[in-house]
């Protein structure tokens, strides 16, 4: 199942996903600063500062140069600051004065880094290193949820690490399936397993989905009952 999930989300992405431009580069420097931007912000907001940023610091390199207010400067209008500090003290951090700043491949030392969680640590892992990683946001939960566990309780600590259990269980065997598919998890949610709507029509992985089975269940029992109110 988790097989078959995996291929039709990945070729629905294939054909559907949006064109962005950190889906275009294997640069962790650029994937990383794409991962800070797109927290809490919204994708459109994101696309208007993007390319204006790496402009003015195309390098991590440029960015551990910079003074702090520089960098903050350049983020101006996107809010949540720290995530401008928090770049430029990784930038510190990785660059050495003489020499070229490099960042891990590894989740676990990503996350040793200043303002990286373990969703970026997994996003830069496999979105820049294609590295076989699992990530898991606010969508991925969401998709990962509906799909396989819709009793589960997504805010509770057991709840939290099962839903990470699960978007490990689920990735292809190779890195580079896994950019693919991660890619698609998070894709489905912004589009069309939405915390709003359910666009269950549209959906390529409806068929594994127990929310959408339990409510097929639920309207074909909802109809035996008014047939046998008729009859």
């Amino acid at each position: 199942m988790a097989r078959a999930f995996s291929r039709r989300l990945r070729t629905w992405f294939t054909r559907q996903g949006r064109d962005l431009p950190w889906r275009a580069t294997r640069d962790p420097y650029r994937i990383l600063v794409s991962e800070l931007m797109l927290q809490q912000t919204q994708v459109s907001r994101v696309l208007g500062f993007y390319d204006r940023f790496l402009t003015r610091f195309p390098t991590l390199d440029a960015v551990a140069r910079a003074r702090p207010s520089h960098v903050r400067e350049a983020w101006r209008g996107l809010g949540y600051y720290a995530r401008a500090r928090n770049l430029h003290r990784l930038a510190r951090e990785v660059s050495p004065p003489d020499g070229i700043g490099i960042m891990p491949d590894d989740p676990e030392a990503l996350r040793q880094l200043p303002g990286v969680g373990a969703y970026t640590a997994g996003a830069v892992a496999s979105f820049a290193f294609e590295r076989r990683a699992a990530l898991v946001d606010t969508n991925v939960a969401r998709v990962l949820r509906r799909v396989f566990a819709p009793r589960l309780n997504p805010r509770s600590t057991k709840g939290q690490r099962a839903l990470w259990d699960l978007a490990k269980a689920i990735l292809p065997r190779t890195g580079r399936t896994t950019w693919t598919h991660n890619q698609a998890l998070m894709e489905l949610g912004a589009l069309v397993c939405t915390a709003r709507v359910m666009k269950c029509d549209a959906c390529p992985v409806k068929r594994h989905c127990l929310t959408q089975g339990g409510m097929k269940q639920g309207a074909m029992k909802k109809g035996a009952m008014k047939k046998g109110a008729i009859g």
